[in-house]
């Protein structure tokens, strides 16, 4: 038997409405259910290409994370694989995993599914990002402007886990 309960992605950067990638969940007609946060913190960080990068609060350091700030989507299981491809799930550059999250002015809390970085990398991106200090609570226009779409990167979606391997390779600018 099939489940009733539609998945819900939890998206807080450029699959927002108004920013870059967003066009993919309009063109899957992936139903907005509305404005929504993290019912516990998490990091966020900017990384290469101003990627934003969800990830677990870091076990090695006193952040407390923040709140991060986002929107609630209802895909169909063909708007995931094209979810999962655009994160790169199937190269590590993503992992799709549960999150609680707070809808809107109701604060319903939903079980939901966000993309978080990579276990493999994710401390090491967020110590390099420059750990608590660089932590947002929400990926703005401002970062957007910044964002190298995939389809100027070179390799697309795996030259952005190259990308993010080199930036863990280099000394942070002092």
């Amino acid at each position: 038997m099939a489940d009733a309960t539609p998945t819900r992605v939890f998206v807080y950067g450029t699959l927002k409405r108004g920013f870059p990638n967003h066009p993919l969940l309009a063109a899957c007609a992936s139903p907005f259910v509305g404005a929504a946060s993290t019912a516990a913190p998490a990091s966020l960080v900017i990384g290469p290409y101003s990627v934003p990068f969800l990830l677990p609060t870091p076990s090695s350091s006193s952040s407390s994370g923040h709140v991060v700030s986002g929107e609630l989507y209802a895909p169909s299981p063909a708007a995931l694989v094209e979810l999962d491809a655009l994160e790169g799930t199937h190269i590590g550059v993503y992992e799709r995993r549960p999150i609680t999250v707070l809808v809107g002015g109701s604060g319903e809390v939903v079980e939901a599914q966000a993309y978080f970085a990579h276990p493999s990398y994710a401390e090491a991106l967020w110590r390099r990002c420059g750990g608590e200090e660089a932590e947002i609570g929400e990926y703005t226009a401002d970062h957007a402007a910044r964002y190298v779409p995939i389809a100027e990167r070179a390799a697309g979606a795996a030259g952005l886990i190259d990308a993010v391997h080199r930036f863990l390779a280099t000394a942070p600018d002092n």
